[in-house]
């Protein structure tokens, strides 16, 4: 009874080893040296193009194939039902449905359906795995950056090795805190921080009084955390701030801070930021005959003319952040 088990099971292992083998078989696409299409199904290989991996594929609008191991031109669109490795060029788009290893570029979208190796360039760029290397366009898009993401729009699931360097980067299980601080001119401040720790985004918002009036501001910056102990870090961050005086949006008045603080964690949520910051200040708004609308401590740079001020100091921050 044991023997007749063992034997049924050692013919159980041959069929699905052999169904295995035909599977593969199938999946294999037979190589073509080149095709040419004008829109398919209008081309060298018709409607079975998905059956051939080419060497050389050549779509004067759209072509739909089986892959590419080698060179890929399209007057529009690139489509092809497998994987590919090599250089595509695509009016408009270069859509592969497999993994795709090489160069993309397009005027629009290039799609991975799989894992991705290499350099896409176009307005769009989606990888729906693992891309390794660049991605260059106004919106990219990767499930696992392995790699560089550079552009307006960064999205990814995670990060295994890499930075997404952008105006907005958006990574789900990525770097998000809210920090609340104060300074020598602007008393009371809001950042939220977005991305990846290597590179972030902040959306800020201020407070603070000048000649009985309110001043508030609204900014924009980027920032870098660098962890050098268990509770000890360090973060740089540039950022732009406009200044709103007595509810007067129009004109000149900016403040740019690039603010090096030291971060020490009371746990894995909760930390204490402190730390200088050099700041430069440029306004044309005039109160009271005065250029300035913000109460600069002191200056280490001043410039002044007929229809501006330029003025720089060095302050401080101090505040608390929430990691979330």
């Amino acid at each position: 009874m044991g023997l007749h088990k063992k034997l049924k099971g050692m013919i159980l292992i041959i069929l699905l080893s052999g169904w295995s083998v035909l599977t593969n078989a199938q999946d294999k696409k037979e190589i073509r040296k080149s095709q040419i299409t004008f829109i398919y199904p209008l081309g060298t290989n018709g409607v079975n193009s998905t059956d051939y991996t080419n060497n050389v594929s050549f779509n004067i609008l759209m072509g739909l194939n089986g892959g590419v191991n080698g060179f890929e031109f399209g007057g529009l669109v690139n489509y092809n039902k497998g994987n590919v490795r090599g250089f595509q060029f695509g009016g408009l788009a270069n859509i592969n449905t497999g993994s795709t290893q090489g160069i993309q570029i397009s005027g629009i979208a290039n799609i991975a359906g799989q894992n991705s190796k290499g350099f896409q360039m176009g307005l769009s760029n989606v990888v729906r795995a693992e891309h390794k290397g660049l991605q260059l366009g106004l919106f990219n898009y990767t499930k696992r950056l392995n790699g560089l993401q550079l552009g307006l729009i960064n999205v990814s699931d995670t990060i295994s090795s890499g930075t997404p360097i952008g105006l907005i980067n958006i990574v789900k299980n990525g770097y998000y805190a809210l920090e609340v601080s104060g300074g020598e001119t602007l008393f009371a401040n809001t950042s939220f921080k977005f991305g990846a720790r290597e590179f972030y985004t902040i959306i800020k918002t201020g407070y603070s009084r000048f000649k009985g009036e309110n001043v508030y501001s609204a900014g924009l910056g980027f920032g870098s955390l660098f962890s050098f102990a268990k509770r000890h870090g360090i973060s740089l961050e540039l950022s732009g701030n406009n200044i709103i005086y007595n509810g007067k949006w129009d004109g000149l008045n900016i403040l740019g801070k690039l603010d090096f603080n030291f971060q020490y964690s009371l746990n894995d949520t909760f930390k204490i930021v402190a730390g200088p910051s050099l700041n430069t200040y440029i306004t044309d708004q005039e109160v009271e005959g005065a250029f300035g609308t913000l109460n600069v401590p002191y200056t280490i740079f001043e410039d002044v003319n007929d229809d501006r001020l330029i003025s720089a100091w060095i302050g401080f921050n101090l505040g608390v952040a929430l990691e979330l």
